[in-house]
């Protein structure tokens, strides 16, 4: 809140507007055009529009699973694994290395696709569609690893799949949205936050009631299937249409 008090006071998005600038600074910005006010976001048209929903969901299903990574994993290792403190920690941070990795091999394979003559619709829904279906097959196939090293790695590609969906799902935000890329984004995050504040609480709940690490994988790999059927329905290049 003290950040948000002190970009409103000092952002603006015309400098030369800012009182702080000194005269040398305002020489220098005197020759630019100033940018185009933002005007207010199209609410109606946002509202109304499926694939901003749709692309909002998807996040909610992509940031399900991936809360978990930073919240009951290291709990996870040390009581349903047996591990130490200090080695859940160091295994702990496997899945965010992993999923670093992720997002810049969501960007290599949509571009390998291009290459091949796939259009970049198309090469986006399919990068998803896999990094979903990945992040939903991995999470099943830890539940039945023995071994915690093995069952750490499939969360890990598990998390690896997960932030394949990344740069594309940012990129389709920036399409749809157009000049409102930043309201269509902040709305896609807001749902992925809508996931983080339910999913360590839902997982926390069903631990006291069933106490079934298990079962926590097998609800968010269902929610990583719903994401499946959304980026079968999205069009990632369909601007927002605003009258």
């Amino acid at each position: 809140m003290i950040w948000a008090v002190v970009f409103y006071r000092r952002f603006r998005d015309n400098p030369l507007e800012n009182s702080a600038m000194n005269a040398a600074e305002r020489q220098l910005l005197s020759d630019i055009e100033p940018p185009a006010k933002h005007g207010h976001a199209p609410w109606g048209p946002l509202v109304r529009s499926p694939h901003v929903w749709l692309l909002c969901i998807q996040y909610f299903c992509l940031s399900y699973g991936w809360y978990f990574y930073i919240t009951w994993l290291p709990t996870y290792l040390r009581e349903a694994r047996g591990l130490t403190l200090g080695t859940s920690a160091l295994l702990g941070g496997l899945p965010l290395f992993f999923g670093g990795i992720g997002n810049l091999a969501g960007v290599a394979l949509t571009s390998l696709l291009l290459q091949l003559g796939l259009s970049l619709r198309w090469a986006r829904k399919s990068v998803c569609c896999l990094g979903f279906v990945g992040a939903s097959g991995f999470l099943i196939l830890s539940t039945v690893m023995h071994n915690p090293l093995a069952a750490i790695l499939a969360i890990s590609m598990a998390s690896f799949s997960n932030d394949l969906v990344m740069a594309a799902a940012w990129s389709s935000a920036m399409d749809i949205g157009g000049k409102y890329a930043g309201t269509v984004s902040g709305a896609m995050n807001m749902f992925g936050n809508f996931a983080g504040i339910m999913a360590p609480a839902i997982v926390g709940y069903l631990l006291k009631q069933t106490g079934d690490w298990n079962l926590t994988f097998y609800i968010s790999a269902a929610i990583y299937g719903g994401g499946v059927f959304c980026w079968l329905a999205i069009d990632p290049l369909k601007p927002l249409r605003v009258e």
